[in-house]
């Protein structure tokens, strides 16, 4: 044990460090002198616990930004302590990394590097390199990369090249320029448009080398000059010398026009030019250029790739070696660092178990936009929502077409393409469905850049302008196209499939809330009230209800189960019942579940608006009543459920003025219990008003209390 007092003038030569060959053995001399018990020894092992304990990188600025730091929790008593057991950086690193993924939240690897020696190096190939690179990385950064020697330790000189390949992940949906500036030779290459998924093909936008030719035309006394192809932008950049009879010695391009080849110079011509240009660089010399791409949609994986290199006929060891990569985002006014962030290597994990616990709380959130909650067909479908506020599910049956059009608009379309060019997009909402030429069915907005864009989940068919029309798509079902006679929907385009009973279709010259009973037809269902409308109408089908359940969808089939609805009240006793035209494959001896109906009471023949029981109904129904029939008879698959009643307070029966007591139950009983009213009054004539006489006798009392007291009504 090492002494807590102790005085030295210095340390004995038989024990010092000088003269011993082995140092550890010099380090316990010392240590052992340090010792207060003579059975103790301290030696160098003793010393591992706080071996290799030193600061790195931490300067006194950095130390004073996380000092005080320490997570801290209010008491009972309203005091600030520091939280038991201690939560170090540690903890909350690896806590981050469970929230956000790793890294996952704008935060890519940077591009994977390749590297390739000079005789790997043929500048007029299209693939530039030849071979396998002799290394590879994924250092990236901020894009800046300045060479004052080799580009690899493992290259064998000062040329060779370097190739980048990955993903480029937009953070906002939107045109993004790319700017290359080098002094080498480059060439940059985007996902081509219209490409779906994968490590997919690449278009080049950008291809600079030592000369390139092509011709042009431009009139003397101006400072540009205009390409025959202005396809041909592609191989040119700022800064890059332009030779030509009539352009003077030394011009450079200052600017250039991708749309319609457009170059201008540095000089003025001093004479026409018509015919060859050649377009030439040295290493060293720098130039620039740019490209900029279609509309990208955020979060949405893009493939890029990026070249520099130094042909085998250059010796670039005394020039000035560089390539610096930046970017232009959608709404900035100036460029910044393309950074690694940005930037992600193919083997980058982009599975659902590194995605982290808020990327996946984003990806299953419901927008205000609306959306989907779980499914109908099998359990693991059902899924938990939670919200810090109420959900809205007001809802208004929608009218006519006008109610349910959001925006009638000419949108420019491209193959393959979700995203959408559009000049006005006043009155679109995320959400809304899109229907026009080169638009998929079933295509929904996922996102909008007011005035410019508007992104799909589904892509464009083909490229063009077309007219689009956006509907609401709050309850929205589905669209179809067909006609109405009398109480008869035919479909000529499209099915009944989705469709359910309850559901209202909205057209041209369809009535306010026309309602649909489903048939089991494909094509046909029935509407309500009878109406005409033309063949080859648009149709829109709609929920009639904001909360819609489906939990029953699968389980109550119409092959199995029908929901009959009269049409005409029914008195009690009744075997023939006035039904709608909405039981179409109903088959004799099918079971009918209601509450007005005797238990096994069957189905013994129909017609397309009659339905024949075998057994007298023991309740009256209403007009408009529904109940169920199926054919599945086994109880512990029993199907009235399918068929909530319309008339929900048995034992009342259905009349045309209201509900009235049945003739099996004529009182009304209270057993146990309050019943509370606002208000009670009791309006009789004094016909019925019998005076008590003296004879009269009860033990039976109503208590009413009230505001001035309790009051009792005498029963007798």
């Amino acid at each position: 044990m090492a002494q807590k007092i102790y005085k030295r003038t210095g340390i004995r030569r038989d024990n010092n460090l000088g003269d011993l060959s082995d140092t550890k053995q010099a380090l316990n001399n010392l240590l052992d002198t340090l010792v207060d018990d003579a059975s103790s020894t301290f030696i160098s092992e003793d010393l591992d616990a706080i071996r290799n304990i030193f600061s790195y990188n931490l300067s006194d600025t950095g130390y004073q930004q996380i000092a005080g730091s320490r997570v801290q929790i209010t008491n009972n008593s309203g005091v600030d302590i520091d939280f038991i057991p201690r939560i170090t950086y540690q903890n909350r690193l690896d806590r981050f990394r469970v929230f956000s993924g790793e890294p996952r939240i704008n935060g890519g690897n940077g591009l994977t590097a390749k590297y390739f020696n000079a005789n790997q190096v043929f500048e007029n190939t299209q693939q530039v390199f030849t071979g396998s690179p002799i290394n590879t990385d994924n250092f990236w950064e901020a894009g800046n990369f300045s060479y004052s020697g080799k580009i690899t330790p493992e290259s064998v000189n000062a040329n060779g090249g370097v190739e980048w390949t990955g993903y480029f992940i937009p953070t906002s949906t939107g045109s993004h320029t790319f700017y290359i500036n080098t002094t080498a030779l480059t060439s940059f290459e985007f996902e081509t448009q219209g490409y779906t998924s994968g490590i997919g093909t690449y278009t080049e936008h950008i291809r600079v080398g030592l000369s390139s030719t092509f011709t042009a035309t431009g009139t003397s006394g101006n400072n540009f000059i205009t390409l025959t192809s202005a396809s041909n932008t592609n191989y040119v950049g700022i800064g890059q010398s332009v030779t030509a009879s009539g352009i003077p010695s030394n011009t450079v391009i200052d600017s250039y026009d991708r749309g319609t080849g457009v170059i201008t110079l540095s000089a003025n011509l001093t004479g026409n030019v018509s015919g060859n240009v050649v377009f030439s660089k040295a290493i060293g010399q720098s130039t620039q250029s740019s490209w900029t791409s279609y509309a990208l949609e955020a979060q949405r994986r893009y493939n890029i790739r990026a070249r520099y290199y130094i042909p085998q006929s250059v010796d670039a060891i005394s020039v000035t070696r560089n390539i610096d990569f930046n970017i232009l985002y959608p709404g900035n006014n100036s460029t910044s660092n393309l950074r690694y962030n940005y930037l992600y290597s193919y083997d980058y994990d982009f599975s659902d178990s590194a995605k982290g616990e808020f990327p996946v709380f984003l990806d299953n959130s419901i927008l205000s936009g609306g959306g989907l909650v779980g499914g109908a067909s099998t359990s693991i479908d059902y899924v938990k929502v939670k919200s810090t506020k109420k959900v809205d599910i007001k809802y208004q049956p929608k009218t006519s077409d006008a109610a349910i059009t959001k925006a009638t608009t000419t949108g420019t379309t491209t193959i393959n393409t979700n995203v959408i060019s559009l000049d006005n997009t006043t009155g679109i909402e995320v959400g809304n469905y899109v229907f026009g030429s080169n638009i998929p069915e079933g295509t929904v907005v996922e996102n909008i850049v007011v005035n410019t864009f508007v992104i799909l989940n589904n892509s464009a068919t083909a490229s063009g302008s077309t007219t689009l029309t956006f509907i609401d798509h709050r309850g929205f079902v589905k669209r179809t196209v067909g006609s109405i006679s009398g109480t008869t929907l035919t479909l000529s385009s499209g099915n009944t499939s989705n469709l359910r009973s309850n559901m209202v279709v909205i057209g041209s010259g369809v009535n306010q809330y026309t309602g649909i009973t489903t048939t089991g037809s494909s094509s046909v269902v029935t509407v309500s009230p009878s109406q005409t409308v033309g063949a080859g109408t648009t149709l829109y089908f709609y929920q009639s209800r904001g909360l819609i359940d489906d939990a029953l969808a699968a389980f109550c089939t119409l092959s199995e189960t029908k929901c009959i609805v009269t049409t005409s009240p029914t008195a009690s006793g009744a075997t023939v019942l006035d039904v709608s035209n909405g039981h179409s494959g109903l088959i004799n001896g099918w079971d009918v579940y209601g509450a007005q109906f005797a238990s096994g009471t069957q189905v013994t023949s129909s017609t397309s608006t009659t339905i024949t029981i075998d057994t007298p109904t023991i309740a009256g129904l209403a007009s408009g009543g529904n109940f169920t029939v199926t054919n599945v008879s086994v109880a512990s698959s029993e199907r009235s459920l399918c068929c909530p009643p319309t008339d929900t307070s048995p034992p009342f029966s259905a009349t045309e003025s209201g509900l009235e007591t049945t003739v099996t139950y004529p009182d009304l009983k209270i057993d146990g219990g309050n019943v509370i009213f606002d208000a009670l009054i009791a309006t009789v004539t004094p016909a019925n008003i019998t005076n008590i006489s003296t004879s009269d006798t009860s033990n039976k009392r109503i208590p009413i209390q009230t505001p001035s007291g309790t009051f009792n009504i005498l029963c007798a």
